[in-house]
Parts: structure tokens; sequence; C-alpha cells
């Protein structure tokens, strides 16, 4: 049978692109890099890297491809993790304050390791909707899991869900932060619906842009040493981080030095350096009043950081959608350096 011309030049445009598209990704992932700096480390597998966490000694990591638990002295994969269900598409990972548990939120639901028993509660229990997004612990012990259509309080066999309907910006919750005074701030970075709320225990406050959020989109939240309270918001090419300190708001974004306009995660760590990393072009960290930026030809294992960890030995991870990277703790102080 012959095939008709457009259909062969369709045929022909499509594979020209599979051709592109492959030799893209080769590149990306084999490309020769600049050998790594003195003290760094690059942990690969595993590779999409959405949360990190340390439990019982080790670290483990949590992404598209599942849990894994990776020795935290040498970097190596330990045995592969295994639930009383499959995980997979992890976002986030929660140790509880006593070291005793470990919460992992997952596609399929939410899952509890426990003195070596997992448990897994999913729609059927509870939660608003089994694609958990986002963990957060109160200092009372409650437990707060996002999900992409509701928020669940969980407070022991007590369980409440908070809705749009309750005043929630939106019912999509894709991270969630306690600041140093007890609020709860859900923000949502799925959509340009999603937006930044805050609980104060008895009820809900939304902010937007007409109240000096940068972007309508928030993806991660944090609080500094100073108190000041960071939001990375935006999607593509637009966005940036709003700081709302003394209930003033003001925005840094990428004219200021930041990697990119999309912020997608922030962190300070415990030498209280703040941490801001782009979706496309790397993490920007504060030196001084200067932000300095890392990509991957300075030896970062990706371009997007998802996730950040200091472990009990002061080391540094970041996980990308690329693998991890560790910076050792002795080599932490170079970043710093003029």
């Amino acid at each position: 049978m012959r095939i008709p011309l457009r259909a062969r030049q369709a045929l022909q445009f499509v594979a020209g692109i599979a051709v592109v598209a492959g030799a893209g990704f080769l590149a990306y992932r084999f490309w020769p890099r600049p050998d790594l700096p003195d003290g760094w480390q690059t942990i690969r597998p595993p590779l999409d890297v959405m949360a990190l966490a340390e439990y019982q000694g080790d670290i483990w990591s949590g992404g598209r491809d599942g849990l894994v638990r990776i020795d935290r002295e040498t970097g190596e994969l330990l045995v592969e993790v295994e639930a009383d269900i499959p995980i997979d598409y992890v976002t986030s990972l929660l140790v509880d304050p006593t070291g005793e548990a470990l919460w992992v939120g997952h596609k399929a639901g939410l899952s509890n390791l426990r003195n070596g028993n997992w448990t897994t509660m999913d729609a059927q229990d509870g939660l608003p909707s089994n694609q958990v997004l986002a963990l957060a612990r109160e200092n009372t012990g409650t437990l707060w899991v996002g999900t992409a259509e509701g928020l669940l309080q969980l407070d022991g066999s007590s369980q409440r869900i908070h809705t749009t309907a309750d005043g929630l910006a939106s019912n999509t919750v894709t991270t969630l932060f306690f600041d140093s005074s007890g609020r709860l701030w859900a923000g949502g970075g799925i959509s340009y619906a999603d937006g930044l709320s805050v609980f104060d225990g008895d009820s809900w406050q939304i902010f937007t842009v007409e109240d000096g959020l940068a972007h309508p989109m928030v993806n991660a939240i944090t609080e500094d040493s100073q108190g000041v309270i960071w939001f990375g918001t935006g999607f593509s090419s637009y966005g940036g981080i709003s700081l709302l300190e003394n209930g003033s708001w003001r925005t840094i974004d990428r004219d200021d030095g930041l990697a990119g306009w999309k912020v997608r995660l922030l962190f300070e760590d415990n030498l209280s350096t703040m941490w801001a990393s782009s979706e496309y072009n790397g993490i920007a960290y504060l030196s001084g009043d200067q932000w300095r930026i890392l990509t991957p030809d300075d030896g970062l294992a990706g371009w997007e950081v998802k996730a950040m960890l200091v472990d009990d030995l002061s080391n540094l991870w970041m996980g990308t959608e690329n693998g991890i990277t560790r910076i050792y703790k002795d080599a932490r102080s170079l970043l710093t350096t003029p």
C-alpha cells in the first residue's frame, strides 16, 4: 500500500522531531560536565527527586520513580524500599519530631512507616484525594495533608477537610508551611486560580496579587531566621519572590539576581543562607547582599532543584530532576567566599 505524500511528510516531520529530541536528551544526560568542585558528590540514581528527608540515620529520596533509601556516609543506594502498597510519584516526605515515624505523600495516598511497619491512608479512609501534594505538622501534633481536592486536618482519629467552602483559596494545595506564630500557610502552584491562604486556627484569609503577591501561583513558602516570610511564586517566565515583613509586601525577581522568574523552592540552611531555585536556570543563594547562581556547569546535578536538606552532619543535599548533589560540610564555606 502506497502512503500518501502528505502522510509521508507528516511521518518524516514527527521522526525528525523525535531524533532531535532524542539527541537533546542524550546530550543533556551524557555531555561532559566540568569536574566537580572539591567536597561535592553527584548521586544518580535516583533521577527526578521531589522530596528529601533524614530518617533512621539515612537519607530518603522521593520522586517520580518512587522512594529510595541512601546511605548518608557513602551516598550509595541501599535496599529497595518495600511498603504495604507500591509507592511512586512521591511529592513530600515528613519525619515525626520524635524520629519514630516517616510520612510519605504520593499519588496513591499517604503512607506511614513506624517501627518497621507500613500503613497507607487513601480516599476511602478520609483523604480528600489519593493524590497527596504537601505535608506539614503542627506543634500540637496535628498533621495537615494537602491534596488535589482539599486539605485534610488529621489529629489522631479526628479528621476535618478544608475546601474553598471553608475559605481556602483553592482545593489544590501543593505547599504548606507553619510560621513562627503558628499560622498555617497554604499555596497552590498548579493553576492561576490556586493562590495563597493563611489559617489562624479559626478562619482562612486569602492573599492575591492585589495584596502584593508577585504571582497567583505559589510554589514554595518559608520563614527566615529574621521572621520574614518568603513566598516563591511564578509560572514559566513570570513570577518572583514575595516577602512579607511586619505586614508589608515587597518583591524580588530575576532582575534582582534570581536564577529565573519562576521560583520553584525556598530553603534557609543552618548557616542562615537563603536559597531560591528556578525551574530551568539553576539555583540562587544569598551571599551577603548578592545573589549567586549555581547550574550544572558549576557541578549541580540538574537545572531544577526541587528539594533541599541539611543532614545531622551539616552536609547539604539538593535533589534535582537529574539526580542529587551533596556538598560536604567542609566545602560549604567556599560557597560564600568571594
